[in-house]
């Protein structure tokens, strides 16, 4: 289970949960600098993005999935967009450079049926936009929220070509 199931409350400025009212208080790039629970998700976010790189890279590499090659690499340069954006998030709201950890490369296919490593992808890519989604939540800056919401909008589209090829492997 992710850590990102558990809300801290630290943008709720005395506000009620149920008021519909404007405050003069906002959220400053300074606040979400000092949540560590919000950094720290980035970064878990960041592992996901290089794990579905890595799921991606694999399934290029088998020879029994040649022919739909391409919309895997679509989705593999999704991913390098979306690590790229959510370097960039950690920048906006820390003014650091995120390091750059790197997943294991492995060349080899670990699965040896191809319906079932395009079915752990699958798994993998609908829990991401499960994990993006509640982070979109835990941000209330609309800048920050585009980047999330556009990576949302990818992940789903990457769930809806694996179940197509899911489909068509099995």
């Amino acid at each position: 289970m992710y850590p990102y199931r558990c809300n801290t409350g630290l943008y709720q400025k005395n506000t009620a949960i149920n008021s519909r009212e404007n405050t003069n208080t906002s959220v400053t790039k300074q606040d979400l600098s000092q949540d560590k629970r919000l950094l720290e998700l980035l970064n878990i976010a960041q592992q996901e993005i290089q794990q579905s790189m890595q799921s991606y890279s694999n399934l290029m590499q088998n020879n029994a999935i040649k022919n739909d090659t391409e919309l895997l690499r679509n989705a593999y340069l999704d991913e390098i967009k979306h690590l790229q954006q959510l370097r960039e998030m950690l920048y906006i709201i820390s003014g650091e450079t995120p390091s750059t950890n790197t997943v294991n490369q492995t060349s080899a296919m670990t699965e040896n049926n191809i319906a079932s490593a395009i079915e752990k992808t699958l798994m993998q890519e609908m829990e991401q936009t499960d994990f993006f989604r509640e982070l979109l939540l835990c941000i209330p800056q609309t800048d920050l929220r585009d980047i999330l919401f556009e990576i949302i909008t990818d992940k789903q589209d990457h769930c809806i070509r694996l179940c197509f090829l899911f489909t068509k492997y099995q």
